[in-house]
């Protein structure tokens, strides 16, 4: 069979193949994407859930998986075929080792064994392995850094990355005849012929519908993960006391006092409205008789400036002015220093309060 291709033509025909799948297009993309992706997420940041999901839904949906399935599946599905024909010794035997010389002057018979992937294979498996190396993802987050929507970005876009990095090593270890290459145009004739009303109506219709359908399913679950609901941003205020470690706990609280006496507190304040906050907190001594408020005092207030996700804590020393009878105090939290001249806690954006008996009047 030598002689069917002189050394000469056959070196400069696995050259032009080395050199047309030496540089990956679809890693080349893949890389490309999720440095965009880390542009708009980490540094922009919108506000616009469809903007993050445009970028995010493929970050955590196909990218993943892609570049996982890039890893184990270096070939091409057309030189697994060829291979399977020569394997079997008929008629394309010849037509074979015409096409792909370089298989057959430079491959190793550890190449030609692999398995490769369609296409439509590999963009289905791609969804696939992406759901599922994704709960993995989130169990290494929740057990190293804690979950935020930055170590969620780093660790998948570092995942990508770095399989992007091996998929492209083991192509290299294939001769280049038979290495994956993204070929957008014999892409669109296969979209187009699955499509189309020629080949057959029934199967067009089911494989456009199952196309849409597939795109929305990922497309509503993707946005009720990227677009923050409403109810997800919130601001915690908590009354903690100190044990006997030093740590803050949510017990401890002192339910009488000696008039004069004072109540030691740390009142606690989180903020997760998904932006910088200033509150200010009021701290107002209402005197109880017979179960009505016969007066209010402020007795202590006191300003916090968080960032989203910071919790500040206001160590406090209150001392309540009634000499004898049953005190509740109560912790309002005003927003942007808009706090009315007689707060009450149906003006406060959060509150909590602490019941305390004076001397023997309760």
């Amino acid at each position: 069979m030598k002689w069917l291709f002189p050394r000469s033509d056959a070196t400069a025909y696995e050259a032009a193949e080395s050199r047309r799948s030496l540089v990956p297009a679809d890693l080349a993309l893949v890389v490309a994407f999720v440095a965009v992706a880390l542009a708009v997420l980490l540094v922009w940041n919108p506000a616009s859930a469809p903007i993050r999901g445009l970028v995010g839904l493929p970050l955590l949906f196909l990218a993943p998986g892609y570049a996982l399935v890039s890893v184990l599946f270096p070939r091409s599905a057309d030189a697994v075929a060829r291979d399977e024909r020569w394997s079997r010794g008929d008629s394309t035997r010849l037509r074979s080792t015409v096409m792909a010389p370089s298989r057959h002057l430079g491959g190793s018979n550890a190449s030609r064994h692999a398995r490769g992937l369609t296409d439509a294979e590999r963009l289905a498996l791609s969804f696939g392995a992406s759901l599922a190396v994704l709960p993995f993802f989130g169990l290494l987050i929740a057990t190293v850094y804690g979950f935020s929507p930055v170590t969620v970005i780093v660790t998948v876009s570092a995942f990508v990355l770095g399989c992007s990095l091996l998929a492209f090593v083991r192509r290299l270890r294939v001769a280049p005849g038979d290495r994956y290459r993204l070929d957008p145009g014999s892409r669109f004739e296969a979209v187009r012929s699955a499509v189309s009303p020629h080949r057959s109506f029934a199967l067009a219709v089911v494989n456009v519908v199952l196309a849409v359908s597939v795109l929305l399913a990922l497309g509503t679950a993707g946005y009720a993960l990227l677009a923050p609901q409403s109810g997800e941003a919130y601001t915690g205020v908590q009354l903690l006391t100190e044990d006997d470690s030093g740590e803050y706990v949510a017990a401890g609280y002192p339910d009488a006092i000696e008039p004069g006496e004072s109540v030691p507190l740390t009142v606690a304040v989180e903020n997760q409205e998904g932006t910088s906050m200033t509150y200010t907190l009021v701290v107002q001594q209402q005197h109880v008789v017979d179960g009505s408020i016969v007066d209010r005092t402020e007795v202590d207030r006191l300003q916090y400036d968080l960032a989203d996700g910071e919790t500040g804590y206001g160590d406090r020393t209150i001392t309540p002015t009634v000499e004898d009878g049953q005190v509740r105090l109560v912790f309002m939290l005003f927003p942007d220093g808009n706090v009315p001249e007689e707060p009450t806690t149906s003006d406060a954006y959060r509150y909590t309060h602490l019941w305390i008996d004076v001397g023997d009047g309760a």
